[in-house]
């Protein structure tokens, strides 16, 4: 009866022993992992700041590229007018190639004209 039990306290015991023989692995590489994240957290908040850097940079380029579409909507659409203009006019009267291209470069310089004299 005794060796019965000496045999369950033995088993026991190295039961116990491989627990806290995994617990202390374990820890040492928490340990180890919690080096690696804080050598890593500077690195990891300058790349972030440089990624907020970029996107702001980003953003700002896009909204410029939105404000000159903007302000140059007006004058894009007279100059499509215009075009269209000229090329219903072509269309409608059947000129000649040459008297078309002649007739077109004076519009064309009228109407660049008449742009920057508006602006």
């Amino acid at each position: 009866m005794y060796i019965f039990i000496l045999i369950i306290f033995i088993a026991e015991l190295i039961i116990a022993l491989s627990i806290i023989n995994f617990i202390i692995k374990a820890d040492r590489k928490v340990c180890d992992l919690n080096d690696c994240v804080t050598e890593f957290n500077p690195l990891a908040k300058t790349c972030m700041q440089y990624f907020r850097c970029v996107s702001d940079s980003f953003c700002k380029s896009v909204q410029t590229g939105i404000d000159f579409i903007k302000k140059h909507n007006e004058r894009a659409w007279v100059k499509v007018i215009s075009s269209v203009a000229i090329y219903s006019m072509l269309v409608l009267f059947r000129i000649k190639r040459i008297k078309a291209k002649k007739l077109f470069n004076l519009v064309g310089a009228i109407g660049d004209i008449a742009l920057d004299l508006a602006v």
